[in-house]
């Protein structure tokens, strides 16, 4: 089976184009200008991407869904099984925390060009993947639309309405709830 996870409030408690924007912007104010013309000539791949350019992420700094990676590390075992991060952030940081993960195969995020979330993300998704049984793993409503077109889906979120939302879109195999916390020194040692 193949699992392509999200990363945002899924794998990880925050959103990475959020947290990257104001963490730049504190840094670098004299950004701010620039952050105007990236999104008024390029939409908000366009900015994410630049943001994302600059934006060094620190692992050590984001919370984790254990329990989602102790069940991706399970699945990981099965050799049968593929497990790719596809997130909207942009692609270096999302192939900086996917390289940090042994069980990811690779890591999918978005471009100057594509914001990779809802329609972009399963269009990804069937370009890569095909026909092949895809589940993918995700916490918001735009993941419905990604659920439209995929095998199954696993959920992350404390929200039974949306749970309810997801059931309707496709088989759910799973759900986690939304809990998060920093990586203690055993995920350190194992990463998967």
């Amino acid at each position: 089976m193949i699992y392509c996870v999200d990363l945002d409030g899924t794998l990880i408690s925050n959103d990475m184009s959020v947290t990257s924007f104001f963490e730049t912007i504190l840094k670098k104010p004299q950004l701010i200008p620039a952050c105007y013309r990236w999104h008024h000539e390029g939409g908000r791949a366009r900015l994410k991407y630049n943001i994302g350019e600059i934006y060094n992420v620190d692992i050590s700094r984001l919370k984790f869904n254990l329990e989602l990676i102790d069940y991706l590390m399970e699945l990981a075992e099965n050799p049968d099984n593929s497990i790719y991060l596809v997130s909207g952030s942009t692609q270096s940081i999302v192939s900086k925390i996917a390289s940090y993960f042994s069980f990811f195969k690779e890591g999918f995020g978005s471009s100057i060009d594509v914001n990779l979330t809802g329609k972009n993300k399963l269009a990804l998704i069937k370009k890569y993947f095909g026909d092949s049984d895809v589940c993918y793993i995700g916490n918001a409503r735009v993941d419905l639309k990604v659920w439209e077109g995929t095998h199954s889906g696993i959920v992350v979120s404390n929200c039974g309405s949306f749970i309810s939302s997801a059931k309707k879109v496709t088989r759910i195999e799973k759900v986690f709830k939304g809990r998060f916390a920093h990586l203690n020194q055993e995920y350190i040692s194992n990463k998967g």
